[in-house]
């Protein structure tokens, strides 16, 4: 029961502060900051390449039909794929439907999923909502200038809204949009997201038409029940993933003192002053991410820890770079 007690903490925690009602709400999350992030473009973009298999690495590809480019497989057929790529002699002899799939450098279909639900407020130096908007703008930025359609969907705890990859700034613009305007509903009751929340978002992405996207989840993931691996895996078949756990340092670890913790329906007292209690928090903290980790390995994705202390940028490049080499 205490262990429960405390993910319901963790989920929302919100510390009590003296608020200065004339600075304005998430000022990072507004349109203007978040054009300003292209000037990280250049920074990251040489860097940013298509996975493939277990590493970030090669050229971009889709698979499409024409002279003169590579055929990389014949598979069983999916919903979505051309009917005039059918290969008919191999649909015969085993009696189930194939398709021809070809390479053909192009640009490739990009899904930022964004999560604005209300445990995303939470934050020291910034919110994680504004962390995870500033993620989507840097990389938005990087894949479109590289040439990429970019889109996605951004989400809380009722509502979801979703942008299809567009080329240039057509898709990428709407869905910076969209998370400024969901982060000023982000106080709501409507912005909670239950558990399974997360799982339900990813079920709708996996039903999206297309294969070989490069699908990018950014959230605290506390709406995603681990136990259920179904979406997670049904994007990794068809798509490349990449998850993107967006963390505060007062998740850890809180201060070596006594305070009242709210989730805005309870309150919680929290004695820092006690070393169990402080091993207990930063045990939860662990725990979850270690686990989230390996539900993201497990469906052959790729796992990015990232702060809200952290400038995007640089920690971005780091992980591309490495992926590469």
């Amino acid at each position: 029961m205490f262990q429960s007690a405390w993910q319901q903490i963790r989920k929302s925690i919100q510390p009590t502060l003296s608020l200065d009602t004339s600075a304005p709400f998430l000022p990072e999350l507004n349109l203007e900051h978040l054009s300003r992030l292209q000037e990280h473009k250049g920074l990251i973009g040489p860097n940013l390449r298509s996975p493939t298999g277990s590493t970030l690495a090669g050229q971009h590809r889709s698979r499409q039909q024409g002279r003169g480019m590579e055929l990389s497989e014949i598979r069983n057929y999916q919903p979505g794929d051309d009917i005039r790529l059918m290969d008919w002699k191999v649909t015969a002899r085993t009696r189930r439907p194939h398709t021809k799939v070809f390479l053909e450098e192009r640009e490739r279909p990009v899904h930022l999923i964004v999560d604005l639900s209300a445990s995303m407020l939470f934050g020291s130096l910034r919110s994680k909502a504004e962390q995870a908007a500033n993620i989507a703008a840097t990389l938005g930025w990087a894949f479109s200038d590289q040439g990429d359609r970019c889109g996605g969907m951004v989400f809380n705890g009722q509502e979801n809204r979703l942008i299809k990859p567009k080329a240039r700034h057509k898709g990428l613009l709407p869905l910076l949009k969209s998370s400024c305007d969901l982060g000023q509903t982000i106080t709501k009751a409507s912005s909670r997201s239950p558990s399974g929340r997360m799982n339900q978002i990813l079920r709708q992405m996996a039903a999206q038409k297309g294969h070989g996207s490069l699908v990018i989840l950014i959230s605290d993931f506390w709406s995603l029940d681990l136990s259920d691996h179904a979406a997670l895996s049904q994007i990794s078949r068809n798509h490349n993933l990449v998850a993107i756990h967006v963390t505060d340092p007062l998740e850890k670890e809180l201060p070596g003192t006594s305070c009242f913790l709210t989730d805005g329906e309870q309150d919680f007292y929290y004695d820092g002053t006690r070393t169990d209690e402080q091993k207990r928090y930063r045990n939860e903290f662990n725990l979850h991410q270690e686990a989230l980790k390996q539900s993201i390995q497990k469906a052959r994705g790729h796992f990015i820890p990232l702060s809200t202390q952290e400038l995007p940028a640089d920690k971005l490049k780091q992980f591309f770079s490495k992926a590469i080499r």
